[in-house]
Order: structure tokens, then C-alpha cells, then sequence
């Protein structure tokens, strides 16, 4: 190891704690994709702008930590001298100790079902607003065809 085992453990905390951040701003993206859901079914155009816009600021937000994680993760992969195929979340829970490992565990699990939520809930959003949209084009098309 390169650096003192206070240091690692320094850089491990601070790697949990990143990723404590990440999965409450990802549990957080869920909530306001099942705001948009609401919005899009009860077809409110002011409330689904502003869940869009609240959405946009918590992505804008995970962009902004990527930076602090790789940098994290950087460290803890030198410390460890993990080769690249080892260099995943799952590479490092197997290399760090505990307690470190188990936090970096139960963040992979929740956040595995945090974003396979989300991923189920963008389909549907997408399904229905492309309903919406048939159905909008179809009225349109009707009335068009019934002008002098």
C-alpha cells in the first residue's frame, strides 16, 4: 500500500459517503420521474415542466460529484493496485475491509434497485407520452380534415 492505513481509511470514508450522496440523489431522480408520471397522466403541462426542470438540476448535480468519485476511486484503486478488470464497484468491495465493504454493498444494492425503478418507471413516461402524442396528432389530423 501507498499510503498510511489512516489515509486509506480517510479516502474510504469519503468514497462511502460519496456514494451515500449518489444514491439519495438517484432515490431523489426516482421521485420526481414518478412526479412526471403523475403529471404526463393527468396531462398538467406547469407541473410536468417544473418536475422536468427539478430533474434537470439533479442530473446537472450528478455530473458535478463524477468528478470527486473518480477522483476516489482513483486513490483506492492505486492503493490497491487493482488491475483494470478489477476496477468496478464490485472489484473494490472484494479488495477493501470492513466496514467498508459492506457500506459499498448495501449502496450497490440499493442503488442497483433505485436505478432499475427508475429505468421501469422512463419506460413508462415514454410510453404514455407517446399515446398522448398519437392520440393529440390524431385529433389534429380530424380536425383539419373537417375545415371548408
Amino acid at each position: 500500500m501507498l499510503k498510511t492505513q489512516a489515509t486509506v481509511g480517510d479516502t474510504l470514508d469519503a468514497l462511502c459517503d460519496y456514494f451515500d450522496d449518489e444514491l439519495e440523489r438517484q432515490q431523489n431522480v426516482l421521485v420526481v420521474c414518478r412526479a412526471i408520471n403523475r403529471a404526463t397522466r393527468a396531462q398538467d403541462l406547469e407541473y410536468l415542466e417544473a418536475k422536468t426542470e427539478a430533474l434537470q438540476l439533479l442530473l446537472r448535480d450528478a455530473v458535478a460529484a463524477e468528478k470527486n468519485r473518480l477522483k476516489l476511486v482513483g486513490e483506492v484503486v492505486a492503493c490497491y493496485q487493482l488491475p483494470e478488470e478489477q476496477q468496478t464497484l464490485s472489484g473494490l468491495i472484494a479488495q477493501v475491509p470492513m466496514p467498508w465493504s459492506q457500506r459499498m454493498r448495501e449502496f450497490q444494492v440499493l442503488m442497483r434497485a433505485t436505478l432499475e425503478s427508475t429505468r421501469r418507471l422512463v419506460r413508462e413516461n415514454n410510453q404514455t407520452m407517446r399515446r398522448s402524442m398519437g392520440v393529440l396528432n390524431r385529433t389534429l389530423t380530424a380536425m383539419a380534415l373537417c375545415q371548408p
